[in-house]
């Protein structure tokens, strides 16, 4: 009886977690240059500002990833290294990714890590031996900008907390793996901030 009670209770803490998603509560870490033009997420999971207009992928260059996560997060040097590395390969292959806009202006990214959650591996192996599921999860948030390369004034900017599904099986038994599908999502979400559905080209802008 005892181990079904258990049972019970673990499963009910897994499917609390399913509930939550993949939403990961951020809060400004005071890295963006300009926070006045984000528009909050309904969801909590950050804050975005598109460009008002097109900018063109070729024109767009990779100014600074940084490390901005607290100290406890206890990763090493190499493990840091290598999330920069990660995101920094996620934004330049999301902003490579996008269709010509040769009107745009030349822009700069500048981004930082600024949380990281790891998974513990171990845990949520024991999880899956014993059929419950995993019981760890992990992800990262980032603040993303692009910036005049001229001028310094801000384009289009991202502010996103993403917790990896529970149902990604490669982000159950790998310590980063979590935050690296985080770092992926992000710069899909800030590329499609560069060119929104709505950005007017830039022949099109009053002079």
């Amino acid at each position: 009886m005892k181990n079904l009670t258990r049972l019970a209770a673990t499963a009910a803490c897994i499917a609390a977690l399913s509930a939550c998603g993949t939403v990961m509560p951020t809060a400004d870490s005071g890295y963006l240059s300009d926070t006045r033009a984000l528009l909050p997420a309904a969801d909590a999971s950050g804050a975005r500002r598109a460009a008002a207009q097109a900018l063109d992928p070729a024109r767009v260059t990779i100014d600074e990833v940084v490390w901005r996560a607290d100290a406890r997060s206890e990763l090493g040097d190499d493990e840091r290294q290598a999330l920069l590395a990660a995101l920094e390969r996620e934004l330049r292959q999301a902003v490579q990714a996008l269709p010509p806009a040769p009107e745009g202006r030349p822009a700069r990214i500048r981004a930082a890590i600024t949380r990281v959650e790891t998974v513990s591996p171990g845990l949520n192996t024991v999880g899956t031996l014993l059929l419950i599921g995993p019981l760890d999860r992990g992800g990262a948030a980032f603040e993303i900008e692009a910036v005049d390369a001229a001028t310094g004034e801000q384009l289009a900017a991202l502010r996103l907390g993403y917790f990896a599904p529970l149902g990604e099986l490669k982000a159950r038994f790998s310590r980063l793996a979590p935050a690296g599908i985080a770092a992926h999502e992000a710069a899909a979400e800030f590329a499609a901030l560069l060119q929104p559905a709505g950005a007017m080209p830039a022949e099109a802008l009053p002079r």
